[in-house]
């Protein structure tokens, strides 16, 4: 084997490299471990926004139930209508203020919230994808993408 030299010492080449190996190996699994508390930073606000709605679906429950009109209520919040869309984009702006939705590192899109109702039980499905993106030789390119989904649900008193 031929050493690398210089006036401090010599290294062998395979030294060199496993040192390079090992640096890299150390940056990958800081990055992984930067993807994943990330991800828990977008969840724990899709879980925020998710508390925001359940207060909201709950008092509007609360409304249709005593004015004995649950099933129309059920129509609105599952069809595609105006209240439906406001609780939609009130539920992207919660998200909004506890995280931002695109910087340099990660882009959240595909925002979606799913209702379903069995019952007395309204179950509300949100998702969205996040893409992480990593500075690669001054460039930025996507280095990896997560979906995520949080479920969250609600039991009306009275009810179908």
């Amino acid at each position: 084997m031929k050493p690398l030299r210089n006036r401090r010492g010599d290294v062998p080449i395979p030294s060199a490299i496993m040192v390079v190996v090992f640096a890299m190996v150390i940056a990958a699994a800081l990055y992984i471990a930067y993807v994943y508390i990330q991800t828990t930073f977008v969840r724990n606000a899709m879980n925020k926004g998710l508390s925001n709605l359940a207060v909201t679906i709950s008092e509007d429950t609360y409304t249709a139930l005593r004015e004995s009109d649950f099933d129309a209520y059920v129509d609105k919040l599952t069809g595609t209508s105006a209240y439906r869309h406001a609780l939609e984009t009130r539920y992207k702006q919660d998200v909004l203020g506890a995280v931002e939705l695109d910087n340099e590192r990660y882009k959240i899109d595909n925002i979606s919230l799913d209702f379903e109702v069995n019952g007395k039980k309204i179950v509300y499905t949100c998702t969205c994808d996040v893409t992480f993106y990593a500075k690669v030789f001054g460039n930025t390119v996507p280095a990896a993408a997560n979906s995520l989904k949080v479920t969250g649900s609600h039991t009306a008193k009275y009810g179908r």
